[in-house]
């Protein structure tokens, strides 16, 4: 759930805002003049009552948190087991999770990912500080390039709470059978930690693989494949961005075909321009954007989910993702992960935007585009 987690992450991202002033064309004969001309189209911080939108917003994640994270059980699981030895695809893996282990495997580690809204909030505040460093100070006007350096930028920040909470969630998902998602007898020291350490019905399975990973490797355990994450999450976040804003792009001319076709008359400034609905075009597009990023990074989630819970090295994870994957390494897990993408992003998008227009300071509130 990853960029998902990142574009949660990515949820609480500041996207960057404008007020247009009024078109030059006010002629009372013109069909566009019933447009609005001052429309805030994007809001930012500063247009924000922070004490309602982070409240709201935080709600807003969990919510989507909730309904999303049985992917990210699935995608796990379909990226940790050699071959198909387990499940053979998603919906194969869906059935039998809840027929044999019950509907609540869907959910292990989700309390443990639960800080993970926090991070989205040093996400947010990295990636604006740079933002507005690089138009300031670089000049750098393009809306995808600045988002994407950002995002960029910004995404190790997040790693230091994702990697940890990831790390014990993972174990969590995989314990009910740890040889088979594990990577073999040699590589299971945590799982078998687990099964002898005395405390099964004493304390909750969460606190237990704390402990395990602990016992095993100590507080380096916590940071596993620290760097892999970070080798994921800076291209994800840039893939992201910048197919993101290139998507709003063509709805933007697509807007501006419509209301040309729409009044007769051609928009000759963007406040001309009918932005009807204006959530739904964001909306898609961080669809879009999410499925752009899920194909491009999938060989390197596979590095990094297999070296946080296989414990190989990273030569030795590559070479078996070689021997045992192959071709697999671009595809396996790939389905659930688009979808949890997909609808992760959109559904991200959609409460953010409404989020912000519900947050929105009384002195801009009959300038938004709903």
């Amino acid at each position: 759930m990853r960029i998902a987690k990142m574009v949660s992450s990515e949820m609480d991202t500041a996207i960057e805002a404008r007020s247009i002033a009024t078109s030059p064309l006010n002629s009372k004969d013109n069909p566009l003049s019933q447009i609005q001309k001052d429309k805030l189209l994007v809001i930012q911080w500063e247009h924000l009552n922070l004490y309602k939108f982070y409240p709201m917003a935080l709600c807003s994640s969990w919510t989507i948190r909730c309904m999303l994270y049985p992917m990210s059980v699935v995608k796990s699981r379909l990226q940790l087991q050699r071959k198909n030895n387990v499940y053979n695809g998603m919906r194969d893996a869906f059935v039998k999770i809840i027929r044999q282990e019950g509907i609540g495997a869907l959910y292990k580690g989700f309390w443990m990912t639960l800080p993970q809204l926090s991070a989205s909030f040093l996400y947010s505040s990295a990636y604006e500080r740079v933002r507005d460093l690089l138009q300031t100070h670089l000049h750098i006007k393009n809306h995808s390039v600045v988002s994407a350096l950002a995002g960029g930028i910004a995404s190790p920040c997040a790693q230091l709470i994702f990697v940890p909470t990831d790390i014990v969630a993972q174990h969590m998902m995989v314990q009910n059978n740890p040889e088979a998602f594990g990577g073999g007898k040699k590589n299971i020291a945590v799982a078998d930690a687990i099964r002898n350490d005395g405390l099964a019905g004493k304390r909750t399975l969460g606190l237990r693989v704390i402990r395990a990973v602990y016992k095993v490797d100590g507080i380096s355990g916590f940071y596993r494949g620290f760097l892999s994450a970070i080798m994921l999450y800076i291209p994800s976040t840039m893939v992201f961005w910048s197919t993101y804003y290139n998507s709003l792009a063509v709805f933007r001319m697509i807007r501006e075909k419509v209301t040309e076709l729409e009044y007769g008359v051609k928009p000759t400034s963007p406040s001309e321009v009918d932005d009807r609905n204006l959530f739904l075009d964001q909306a898609v597009s961080g669809s879009i954007g999410g499925v752009a990023s899920a194909m491009v990074t999938n060989p390197l989630e596979m590095l990094r989910i297999r070296l946080q819970v296989h414990r190989t090295t990273y030569r030795e994870t590559i070479t078996r993702l070689w021997k045992y994957e192959k071709a697999q390494v671009f595809t396996k897990g790939l389905a659930p992960r688009m979808v949890n993408n997909a609808l992760y992003s959109s559904l991200v998008m959609l409460a953010y935007e409404s989020v912000k227009r519900f947050a929105v300071l009384p002195e801009y509130k009959n300038k938004i585009v709903w």
